[in-house]
């Protein structure tokens, strides 16, 4: 079995200058996750764009100033309040939008690619969404659990994946552990420990093999959004905001966002 190793985030800007700290390619170490950035966002940075392909997933910490609106083609436009979670199935594509309900405040919180299988992308575009009462907890000899989405959380994922947040006393050791078939990565999202020899801190994540484990000690409170799923071991192209599996299916992608297919969504009334 491989061991356990590190992953350094890539700190880049996306929308209007917006600095984030991101897990990307290698994509193999990945999959079935495109990216991860975990954002801190106090005014809007992005304009309506298009997706298609994947799943552009929204979560927000408990810590969170402030909610998130999130607004797309379909005719939606909802909060995603402190400790929710926003899963938008973009499918063969949908227009997007989201930025704070409250400009000034932060917004903290983690925006997750999730590819689909190839005979997924074309599927129609949709919506999901938990609130944090819906979020199934665990609790351990000094850590505590938060089941974001996967495992008995209550959304109909199109492959598996999970997401769990976990927050680790110091003194205290969590178990990350992947079933068989499975490989995953733990993000730091604050404090600091160690995985055996491996130096864990805020911004690096803890990248397991297949079907991998590792026994992570908190050396102050440590907080850790633990990813894993099934590897799609598929073929992607990927060209902007659309992820798919071939350069043809890219290319009927951009046909259908500049002939309005994928709907269309007007850059938001900016308040007074």
């Amino acid at each position: 079995m491989s061991t356990p190793r590190l992953l350094q985030p890539q700190r880049h800007r996306i929308g209007t200058g917006f600095q984030v700290e991101g897990w990307r390619e290698p994509l193999v170490q990945l999959d079935p996750f495109i990216l991860v950035d975990h954002f801190r966002m106090s005014e809007a940075a992005f304009a309506p764009h298009p997706h298609a392909g994947f799943s552009a997933v929204t979560y927000l910490f408990d810590d969170s100033a402030t909610a998130l609106v999130s607004r797309d083609s379909l005719g939606g436009e909802h909060e995603i309040l402190p400790g929710g979670l926003h899963w938008t199935l973009a499918g063969r594509g949908l227009m997007h939008d989201e930025f704070p309900a409250e400009a000034g405040r932060e917004a903290h919180g983690l925006q997750i690619f999730v590819n689909l299988p190839a005979e997924q992308k074309l599927r129609a575009p949709g919506v999901m969404r938990l609130g944090a009462a819906q979020m199934p907890r665990r609790i351990g000899a000094g850590w505590r659990a938060v089941q974001v989405f996967g495992g008995t959380a209550e959304l109909a994922l199109p492959w598996p994946t999970a997401l769990a947040v976990v927050d680790v006393d110091a003194g205290a050791g969590f178990d990350f552990a992947l079933r068989d078939g499975e490989q995953g990565f733990a993000v730091v999202i604050h404090g600091s420990g160690d995985a055996g020899e491996l130096p864990l801190s805020a911004g690096c994540a803890l990248g397991l093999a297949p079907g991998g484990s590792s026994t992570i000690i908190a050396g102050e409170p440590l907080r850790l959004a633990c990813f894993s799923g099934r590897p799609l071991c598929e073929p992607i192209v990927r060209h902007g905001p659309f992820v798919m599996s071939d350069e043809g299916q890219v290319v009927a992608a951009l046909q259908r966002f500049q002939s309005g297919g994928m709907g269309r969504l007007s850059p938001r009334q900016q308040q007074a």
